[in-house]
């Protein structure tokens, strides 16, 4: 009798369709709107152009308003007057659609032909204030000092910069000379 009953139970699971989808998880969300490669992005502001972004892989998110660069990145930061102030590289990044702020993380790197080469693991530029922050530990490496600590602000340009803790540096005497 307990055989009939549970072959009875079973028997109707048995008969559902093998390829029967699985219910998913809420996915939708997560598939861009719009895919790029070898994208360029300009960002400005009061008709100024402020940055130039070059991106291997681009995904735009409407939905968060929200691009995500990938596979590589490269940044331009332009001065008041338009001149080059600074470049980025970084591995992958993320701009802000309502803000234009740029977060990037993984090798970052950014140099000024002012101030030297900024070596850092994460940084965010905020487009609203026009400066480049991090809480992260940094390098900055000029041509007669290397100066490291926690937590960096600065123009893009890096002529006017701040490092928040730790810090420590060191002068470069050969490159006095010269």
């Amino acid at each position: 009798m307990a055989f009939v009953l549970s072959a009875a139970v079973l028997f109707p699971m048995a008969c559902q369709p093998v390829d029967q989808p699985l219910p998913q998880e809420d996915t939708q969300d997560e598939l861009p709107d719009q895919e790029a490669w070898n994208a360029t992005i300009y960002l400005s502001q009061d008709g100024r152009q402020e940055a130039m972004i070059r991106a291997g892989h681009r995904l735009y998110f409407s939905q968060t308003n929200r691009t995500v660069i990938d596979e590589g990145i490269y940044v331009e930061f332009f001065d008041e007057d338009g001149s080059l102030a600074s470049t980025l590289e970084a591995d992958w990044g993320e701009i802000d659609g309502r803000t234009h702020d740029l977060r990037v993380r993984g090798n970052v790197s950014v140099h000024s032909s002012e101030r030297g080469t900024l070596e850092t693991d994460s940084l965010t530029w905020r487009n609203a204030t026009n400066l480049i922050v991090t809480d992260a530990a940094v390098r900055l490496t000029g041509d007669t000092d290397v100066i490291a600590g926690d937590g960096f602000e600065a123009d893009p340009g890096m002529r006017r910069y701040i490092i928040r803790r730790n810090v420590k540096g060191r002068f470069l005497p050969d490159a006095q000379s010269q």
